[in-house]
């Protein structure tokens, strides 16, 4: 099982504000006046405002309605960390990891996500676990790796939840436990995480934590594979024998994204294309078959196969 690193995005916030004149900037802004936002925000920003220092910081990095000036950007992240802002504490860590800051490094990045994460920042907290796991700015420990990611993953964090799944699996840093692991990869996978779609398909197909179903298997490989996983589709081969393989029998049929002619068409196959049945029920059936080497999954009127 893989799991996943970081990427860290972080957001103009909208929060509980000290300085009014935030939210005119933030109009401002939206409206696309960036100059006049940036007047708005350094005034607050220069009697102490961490949301408006953040909002600076970030004008100066990206040169909106500002000249860009990476030194200042750094300036007022710093500020707003100090301030407790949690974005600029996780953007902090973000220049430190990169190296884009002279003399901090992963170790100072740690210790401003340990600030965020401590009061349920879930982004430093998956990214926490990501640099207890391997090793990075802090000591190798699997186990405040799993806390970490447990954390995260009870928020939501997906990736969190992906990786959490993968410790399970292997018993790293958690007593091993299919059943959790095969969990937390539903979790993911439901959201659209395409890795822990891959290894959901993995689990259905080995029968870990769950009765093995080659039918789900290929469901779960086949989307991950769509959705951009680049080893997806080749663990699909091996479950193919474990299906039913039916052929088109109509000249021209319709393949729809779900079951019923209200559901759009995705493609159209011809007399006597094999498809492999996944599932069956209201004369309908859900089938799996390749269109240009890529791996699509539709639904088809039952009567239309043989």
């Amino acid at each position: 099982m893989r799991v996943q690193i970081w990427l860290g995005v972080v957001l103009l916030s909208v929060s509980t504000l000290t300085y009014a004149d935030y939210e005119s900037g933030l109009a401002e802004f939206r409206q696309g006046n960036f100059a006049s936002a940036v007047y708005e925000w350094r005034e607050d920003a220069e009697q102490g405002d961490g949301q408006s220092q953040f909002a600076l910081a970030r004008m100066f990095e990206s040169g909106s309605g500002v000249r860009q000036n990476l030194d200042e950007a750094y300036k007022w992240y710093r500020l707003s960390a100090d301030n407790d802002v949690l974005e600029a504490q996780v953007k902090l860590a973000q220049l430190y990891l990169g190296e884009r800051v002279e003399g901090h490094g992963p170790a100072d990045a740690a210790e401003w996500l340990q600030r965020a994460a401590q009061v349920g920042h879930a982004g430093a907290q998956f990214q926490l676990g990501l640099m207890y796991l391997e090793g990075f700015g802090l000591e190798e420990d699997a186990v405040s790796s799993a806390q970490w990611f447990a954390q995260a993953a009870d928020q939501g964090h997906v990736q969190a939840q992906n990786n959490l799944g993968s410790l399970y699996e292997n018993g790293r840093g958690v007593e091993q436990d299919y059943s959790r692991a095969f969990e937390l990869f539903s979790q993911a996978a439901r959201q659209g995480d395409a890795m822990a779609q891959n290894n959901l398909g993995a689990m259905y197909a080995r029968g870990r934590g769950v009765e093995a179903n080659h039918a789900w298997a290929v469901f779960w490989f086949a989307t991950a594979s769509r959705n951009g996983n680049e080893v997806a589709k080749d663990n699909i081969p091996p479950s193919l024998p474990k299906l039913r393989k039916k052929e088109v029998s109509g000249a021209r049929v319709n393949i729809r994204s779900g079951a019923g002619t209200d559901n759009s068409r995705i493609a159209q196959l011809a007399r006597g294309t094999e498809v492999y049945v996944l599932g069956e029920g209201e004369g309908w059936s859900q089938v799996y078959f390749e269109e240009e080497g890529e791996p699509v999954l539709g639904w088809v009127a039952t009567r239309l196969i043989h």
